[in-house]
């Protein structure tokens, strides 16, 4: 915390620029698939469940 101030910076933002560099997007990735979960638990509520 009290070290070289860039040290840390450069800890913290080395994966999320090389993921970038890549061309890697799994922030997109991981939010895309949430999306569509939830809307798959969106559309399970929706559809109207038989009698038993």
């Amino acid at each position: 915390m009290y070290g070289k101030i860039g040290s840390t910076a450069l800890a913290a933002g080395a994966p999320a620029a090389t993921l970038a560099y890549t061309g890697l997007p799994l922030l997109w990735l991981i939010v895309s698939a949430l999306t569509l979960l939830a809307a798959g638990f969106a559309l399970l509520r929706l559809v109207p469940r038989g009698q038993r």
